[in-house]
């Protein structure tokens, strides 16, 4: 049993790291392997407490993924309404984008942001650059939501890992 659970446990952690990219659920796919795998293995190598900070680590890279865009599009000089524009606008480029077996989400995640911010800024700015400066913003915030929730899927691969070599008695 052991060894199917680490096996979804990799399977599980590989596929989330990949959608750190694609989508904004990667870490969370990452928590639900882990959790699997605890549930699996009787919590006797992933304990409740490993999992308490797993989850802390997912909710704190789901509050960087917001907190990226607000200050991407603010740095670059988005008004509220528009990094509110930016914020709805990834969403729902992201689930129009889901149909275009995974690029589209991509691409519809950015995109969505870009438009977002672009078209509530030109509607209340009504001023081309600044609008092309804030939708600007909210993209290169996702950029760095990425990048943030990279470096906390690897933090969370380490813990897992120190766990389960745990186990091994090595």
């Amino acid at each position: 049993m052991e060894i199917i659970a680490l096996v979804i446990l990799i399977i599980f952690s590989l596929i989330g790291f990949a959608a750190i990219f694609f989508t904004t659920f990667g870490t969370l796919i990452i928590l639900i392997g882990s959790v699997l795998y605890a549930l699996l293995t009787g919590f006797s190598i992933i304990s409740l407490k490993v999992l308490l900070i797993l989850l802390t680590l997912y909710l704190c890279g789901e509050v960087l993924e917001y907190v990226f865009i607000i200050i991407g599009a603010k740095r670059l000089g988005a008004s509220n309404p528009a990094v509110v524009g930016a914020i709805i606008g990834g969403i729902v480029g992201a689930l129009l984008g889901v149909g275009f077996f995974g690029i589209g989400l991509i691409l519809g995640t950015f995109l969505g942001i870009f438009l977002g911010a672009f078209l509530v800024e030109l509607i209340i700015q009504k001023d081309l650059i600044k609008s092309l400066k804030a939708a600007t913003g909210g993209v290169l915030g996702r950029l760095g939501s990425i990048v943030a929730k990279v470096i906390i899927s690897i933090i969370m691969f380490t813990i897992i890992a120190t766990s389960v070599i745990n186990s091994f008695g090595l």
